[in-house]
């Protein structure tokens, strides 16, 4: 089969092999969240340094052709690498874990280890058992939390600006695509500007 790092630069070709473990390990590994940070991380370099023109113009192609996966899954592991960073990977490797329950049990996840009931149990493969009835256990007790209190006035507005600019984050990324329904994204975004409009006119804001 041929070679198609062949003739690349050192450093190319070592971003894009390593992006290519992605492919041997197939599909279904990355839909699991069996990617290590490290290959997240150099999902994220090809993507933001645009390096993958060199081979193809267009990223989903691209993750297609070299790396065996979709765009959308490679986007999908950047994200995850964004909004969690590489302890998300070092937890998924030993047990398998969604966004949402990453989210619910994070803060006990740090410095390589997870800390559950006053101890570290560090993120290495001797220590997957013990990692996955931890995050068995915290996953039951987060789905029994009581609900959050009523947020106050203040809070509340932090919170809507947060999401905000979430949004604004993603409209952002859409726009760096290039394969989108341009006409429904600007239907949309027209929408959300005409309320927002409508909502300081009647408020006098």
């Amino acid at each position: 089969m041929e070679n198609p790092f062949s003739g690349l630069s050192a450093e190319d070709a070592e971003l894009l092999e390593l992006g290519g473990v992605l492919g041997e390990h197939h599909a279904f590994a990355l839909v699991a969240g069996r990617c290590s940070a490290a290959q997240a991380q150099c999902l994220k370099k090809l993507r933001e340094e645009k390096k993958y023109k060199r081979l193809n113009p267009d990223w989903r192609e691209f993750c297609a052709q070299y790396l065996n996966i979709s765009g959308a899954q490679a986007d999908r592991i950047i994200a995850l690498l964004e909004e969690f960073g590489p302890g998300y990977f070092e937890l998924s490797q030993l047990t398998r874990i969604s966004a949402d329950t990453y989210r619910a049990i994070a803060p006990v996840v740090k410095d390589h280890a997870l800390h559950f009931n006053g101890e570290a149990i560090e993120l290495n493969p001797e220590n997957a058992r013990r990692v996955a009835a931890a995050v068995a256990e915290l996953r039951r007790a987060a789905a029994v939390k009581p609900p959050p209190a009523p947020k106050g006035m203040e809070s509340a507005i932090e919170d809507i600006d947060k999401r905000f600019a979430q949004i604004v984050e993603d409209i952002e990324h859409l726009l760096r695509q290039s394969d989108q329904n341009w006409s429904q994204f600007a239907a949309a975004v027209d929408r959300m500007s005409l309320a927002l409009a409508r909502l300081i006119k009647e408020n006098r804001i």
